[in-house]
């Protein structure tokens, strides 16, 4: 069922790029940023041991109407050529389906899907500008699909399926100011490897406007597939779609 399945919201740190000027070598730049990626999910999806995978194709608004609390949050430490990433999401969803059957007359499912990146990097190349940088790290996934039928006559019968795996990560990101205002950013990431999910790849590309010294608004479109196929679980899909956040420079 479509609402069993929840969208993944992951942002590698390095995708959203602030618009502070460069500083000396001896300063630590701080960027916090809540943000949120408004993609659908399309793929196979499968997370019940002995179970068929289902085929999904569900729009950002179908996932929204299921959507409990989702709470997104990435954070970067930079000491030029270093720096350090971090970026992590969680996203609950629950709903009710009627089955109008002879045993069971709904079912109640609810999702949690929770993840965590850290990454480190070096600027290998740079100008007044912009920079590019090149990183690698891990990202953490934790899944949990909850299932609850109700019988006909009030009885019910749950359980509970659950799925995690760690992704290492390479990956590229850059930024250039095109003026007082505007900063370009893009980023290239590829994981998985066979060490967590078979692969794992996404791309990004957008543009942050300052509105101060201390804070920035992030615009862009990202795409990104995983292919995890382990235990018994099946993730192999694929997500699009425009990502907004609000940057906070210390």
């Amino acid at each position: 069922m479509r609402s069993s399945f929840i969208i993944y919201l992951t942002i590698s740190a390095v995708s959203v790029a602030g618009a502070a000027n460069a500083q000396s070598a001896s300063d630590w730049q701080w960027q916090a940023t809540p943000y949120a990626w408004m993609s659908g999910l399309k793929g196979n999806v499968g997370t019940v041991a002995g179970l068929p995978p289902t085929e999904v194709d569900i729009p950002f608004r179908d996932i929204l109407d299921d959507l409990d609390f989702a709470g997104m949050f990435m954070a970067s430490a930079r000491n030029d050529p270093w720096v350090f990433y971090l970026d992590s999401t969680y996203v609950k969803t629950s709903t009710t389906e009627a089955l109008g059957g002879v045993v069971f007359d709904s079912i109640g499912i609810r999702s949690k899907t929770t993840t965590f990146a850290l990454a480190a990097g070096r600027t290998v190349a740079s100008s007044p500008k912009g920079h590019l940088d090149a990183y690698v790290g891990a990202r953490a996934w934790w899944l949990s699909n909850s299932f609850k039928l109700r019988g006909v006559n009030g009885g019910t019968t749950s359980q509970t399926e659950k799925a995690s795996w760690v992704n290492p990560l390479i990956g590229v990101a850059g930024r250039y100011r095109a003026d007082d205002r505007w900063t370009l950013f893009g980023a290239l990431e590829v994981g998985g490897f066979g060490v967590g999910a078979d692969s794992e790849w996404s791309v990004l590309a957008g543009a942050t406007y300052s509105v101060s010294d201390s804070f920035g608004v992030s615009m862009g479109w990202r795409h990104m597939e995983v292919d995890y196929d382990k235990g018994g679980v099946l993730f192999d899909v694929e997500q699009s779609g425009p990502v907004l956040g609000a940057t906070f420079r210390f």
